[in-house]
């Protein structure tokens, strides 16, 4: 276990020391290399272009949200304010930025780790990495976390605080519990109002029938869908010797076995598994980007961003 899922009961930790913990050195130069692609056409706007920098877009009011932590002081709606003492902030379609949201999986068979770190504090450096490459670009990132012990949706937000929160909520929340990414999904396409890019980070390790209609829901309302499958090496090779224990770390049940007599099965198992969510992710126009524990964050997510740039839609 890491220095920082020690401590994340003992209180906040500041925002450069997630970092740093999170992401090695190598890493972090990466990062400052790192440009997020905009490869979705948005109402009037050129694709391919980082439409930010764009002259001539225009907002339009498109409703009110209650103000939460972070939030633009500025962007309270003084008469509701002044009417009622409700907070109140101002929405616009800004078809200058496309937001993303990022779905993490927290669910029990996340913390699994044995020759890397867990598959959780992995995920937690991919969305730091990525989070912080798209807010340099000034587009909004948000949050919304699937497990037992999860808060609510972090809207996005291009704030100076939005990166401190998105790692914060994270360093708080626990991986433990069964999945619930599909119930994630069907909660965050209800909120989503605008075409956004959702990218979710988890082992994958649940019913695919359940994902597949939620998925289907999301890409069909033009919302961008990337999965990024995080598994640990011994997921994949099963390299066991021994006969022991086999405990789930979702539901405790266990099963107490011969590895070497079920490997052959157990790996055929795990490549059809990843080949029909390669399908389902392919069928719905979605993104699938395998990765391991043991690959450097930094190297392998601006390989995914480079394949991202060459993407036409």
């Amino acid at each position: 276990m890491s220095s920082v899922e020690q401590r994340r009961r003992k209180g906040p930790a500041p925002q450069t020391n997630l970092l740093e913990e999170w992401l090695t050195p190598e890493d972090m130069a990466y990062l400052k290399k790192a440009s997020f692609p905009v490869t979705q056409r948005v109402r009037g706007m050129q694709t391919g272009v980082h439409r930010a920098r764009l002259r001539g877009g225009t907002t339009e009011f498109a409703e009110h949200r209650s103000y939460s932590p972070g939030d633009e002081v500025r962007r309270l709606d003084w008469r509701i304010v002044g009417r009622s003492d409700r907070l109140e902030i101002k929405l616009y379609d800004d078809p200058s930025t496309l937001e993303t949201v990022f779905l993490v999986d927290a669910s029990g068979s996340m913390s699994f780790a044995e020759s890397t770190r867990s598959k959780y504090h992995f995920a937690q450096a991919v969305v730091a990495f990525l989070a912080k490459t798209i807010l340099q670009e000034r587009d909004p990132v948000g949050l919304l976390i699937a497990g037992d012990e999860a808060p609510g949706l972090l809207w996005p937000k291009t704030s100076s605080t939005q990166l401190s929160h998105i790692l914060q909520t994270l360093y708080r929340t626990p991986a433990s519990g069964e999945t619930r990414v599909a119930e994630s999904l069907r909660q965050l396409g209800k909120c989503l109002r605008n075409p956004t890019r959702v990218i979710v980070v988890s082992d994958a390790l649940l019913d695919l029938q359940t994902l597949e209609p939620e998925l289907a829901f999301l890409t069909g309302r033009k919302h961008r869908f990337h999965l990024i499958q995080t598994l640990a090496p011994e997921e994949i090779t099963f390299d066991y010797q021994n006969p022991f224990r086999f405990v789930s770390l979702e539901s405790k049940e266990y099963l107490d076995a011969n590895p070497q007599e079920m490997a052959e099965a157990y790996r055929a198992a795990v490549e059809d598994h990843v080949e029909l969510l390669r399908k389902i992710c392919l069928s719905n126009r979605a993104g699938y980007e395998p990765l391991v524990t043991d690959q450097p964050v930094g190297f392998a997510l601006t390989k995914f961003i480079e394949r991202q740039s060459r993407v036409k839609k």
